[in-house]
């Protein structure tokens, strides 16, 4: 007889609301989409048509998210990216097929937390551990970076002007970034959403 692995949440017990006296200055949500590393192979051009007619995604090179029919690219070095994607087929197949020889690709899905994190004190919550100004000025939707929160390897991207973060942490330290997280929210009230 086999027996079957439940997913588990490597933030279980680490994300609880805390602070909470009126309106939360932070939420956060776990997510749970598919991961995939990309680095590119030979030409950049080459692997850009290939992105863009297999799955619709204009890349944007430098330190930005591109996205396009339910997948996102969000950069973490030259000629490397994370693959993010809610549902569908198997991510790491599709990445395959759709871009053949232009690219190594690994699955990551297991290997990160991704939380969502928002409010109007994300960004001063942020402040007090991470090593990127998150600043409308220097920062904006579209935006993402590879960087330390509190001295944890962290992948970080804006979705959108309110603001609204996606932060990849890796696995085994998702507990010590929820902590972080919780430690430094509390003077806003953070709020875990389902």
């Amino acid at each position: 007889m086999s027996e079957v692995l439940e997913f588990r949440s490597p933030c279980v017990g680490a994300l609880k609301d805390i602070g909470l006296t009126g309106l939360p200055g932070v939420n956060v949500r776990e997510r749970a989409p598919q991961i995939a590393t990309i680095i590119a192979r030979g030409p950049i051009g080459e692997f850009a048509q290939r992105l863009k007619e297999a799955f619709g995604v204009e890349l944007t090179l430098g330190s930005k998210m591109s996205s396009g029919g339910g997948l996102i690219l969000v950069a973490t070095g030259p000629r490397a990216w994370l693959a993010v994607r809610e549902g569908g087929d198997n991510l790491v197949n599709a990445l395959r097929q759709g871009l053949g020889e232009t690219a190594a690709i690994t699955d990551q899905s297991s290997g990160y937390a991704v939380l969502r994190i928002a409010g109007p004190n994300a960004r001063a919550t942020f402040e007090k551990g991470l090593g990127v100004d998150l600043h409308p000025r220097a920062f904006q939707a579209g935006d993402a970076a590879s960087t330390s929160c509190a001295h944890l390897n962290v992948v970080i991207w804006q979705i959108d002007d309110a603001p609204t973060y996606d932060v990849a942490v890796p696995r085994s330290f998702a507990a010590a970034f929820c902590h972080w997280l919780s430690e430094s929210a509390a003077e806003f009230g953070l709020k875990v959403l389902v």
